[in-house]
């Protein structure tokens, strides 16, 4: 890739760029396609594995645990070795984990696989959003980050189709036999065709020292170098409140989308299965339309980010209220109005990534990514643990038992996780705002 010049900034996008990206971008895909797989399958799950709700539940929470836990030391180590390496360590892991658990005859083994996957995941979606700044120019970032978001949940997709159609066609075995084969392959072109651009990093970090200015000599008075590094990225302002939108906004979605939505449908609503798959479909397609809009507004006007993210929050909430507190089976429009709500989480909450990128160098924005995106995952863990919990308390530990009233009153642990994070982020918002705006992560460029 080149530049206009030995110091100039990136000012276009180049063929290689886009070879780049979509070669790190297919293995992200792949990704949430191991991530999303026991969603589609969490009914053939729970009976070959003779798993209870709670248990059920246990394997999305090891491993979203597994991925969260994972974001500090994983975003450390893309900072440090390059998203290129970072990407084939992640897909080799996620293969594996797939592999294993195709093979997988009991409740501790299959427990294990998740936790291989999560280890895996948490390295590639980190690495993606690491190239973007070092490939594309500075007015691009948001909104290619937010298709990357938008591509990812193609994955989803292939676990929704594919996926299913293969376990029911060719058996459990076979069919994540094969998922974990082909991300091994996707993991190797990675390998073949990603390019980390250092040099393109390194122009973006003088050029960001020399952006920040004051701002930095603010933040580096306020962050005391205590614990290094990563105390000082933690304590940057844009970290915290990229941590708390992250959180805020994608638990919901992930929660539904990644285990409990298809069984609450097909269970506690009674909707064909096929239903159930249309609901979780329109889910996606909807984060493939939200995402490019919210980048683009993201990008074009970040002083509305925070107030957006507000707004968003309760349209969730009014969603969920009438979905809950309809009198028997909720209608199935409802259920896709549902999803479309929904389908602004995800790529909402990618505008935490946006607030990160402003006010941390690059040279540490895996770590700082890393801290953000755990924002996300630590919420959704822990809706998917108490949901099934609740499920297991009210009797209704397996499929068979769930009933509309025991999800109800499931579905409400959302509601402290909400409370929680915007609590958090309405404290986070003045530090943000006196550090001085939003200085620009990546060296500007020429119109």
């Amino acid at each position: 890739m080149t530049t206009s010049s030995g110091s100039s900034p990136i000012d276009r996008i180049t063929v290689r760029a886009l070879v780049v990206w979509g070669s790190a971008l297919a293995a992200y895909v792949f990704a949430v396609f191991a991530r999303s797989s026991l969603s589609a399958t969490g009914v053939e799950a729970a009976v070959r594995f003779e798993a209870t709700a709670a248990v059920l539940s246990l394997f999305a929470v090891l491993q979203l645990g597994v991925y969260a836990v994972m974001q500090i030391p994983a975003g450390a180590t893309v900072d440090r070795i390059g998203p290129r390496r970072a990407i084939a360590i992640g897909s080799l892991l996620i293969g594996l984990g797939q592999i294993a658990i195709a093979f997988a005859g009991g409740v501790p083994a299959a427990i294990g696989a998740r936790v291989l996957v999560g280890s895996g995941d948490a390295f590639i979606f980190l690495s993606v959003v690491r190239l973007v700044p070092a490939w594309f120019p500075g007015r691009h970032v948001a909104l290619v980050t937010q298709l990357t978001g938008v591509v990812g949940q193609l994955g989803q997709l292939l676990s929704l189709g594919p996926l299913v159609a293969a376990v029911h066609t060719r058996g459990w075995t076979a069919a994540f036999f094969g998922a974990g084969s082909l991300t091994l392959l996707v993991g190797l072109l990675a390998l073949l065709a990603v390019r980390d651009g250092r040099s393109h990093q390194i122009l973006a970090v003088a050029a960001l020292d020399r952006a920040v200015g004051r701002a930095g000599d603010l933040a580096a008075r306020s962050a005391p170098d205590r614990g290094g590094l990563l105390l000082r990225t933690w304590r940057n302002p844009g970290t915290r409140t990229g941590f708390w939108v992250h959180f805020t906004m994608q638990f919901s979605a992930n929660t539904f989308a990644l285990l409990w939505g298809f069984a609450y449908m097909t269970k506690a609503e009674h909707v064909d299965a096929s239903v159930g798959l249309g609901v979780l479909t329109t889910y996606v397609l909807g984060c493939v339309v939200f995402g490019p809009f919210l980048g683009v507004l993201s990008g074009r006007f970040p002083g509305l980010r925070l107030r957006l993210i507000v707004t968003l929050v309760g349209v969730h909430v009014a969603m969920w209220g009438v979905v809950l507190a309809w009198p028997g089976d909720v209608p199935t429009p409802a259920l896709f109005a549902l999803a479309v709500v929904l389908a602004t989480g995800g790529p909402a909450s990618l505008i935490g990534f946006d607030i990160c990128r402003s006010t941390n160098p690059l040279a540490s924005m895996g770590l700082a990514t890393g801290m953000v995106n755990a924002g996300g995952f630590t919420s959704s863990l822990t809706a998917v643990l108490a949901i099934g919990v609740v499920l297991d308390l009210l009797g209704q530990g397996s499929p068979d038992q769930f009933t509309d009233a025991g999800f109800a009153l499931a579905w409400l642990v959302q509601v402290p996780l909400w409370a929680l994070g915007l609590v958090m982020l309405r404290r986070s918002i003045g530090p943000y705002r006196a550090f001085g705006g939003a200085p620009a992560a990546v060296p500007p460029t020429r119109p």
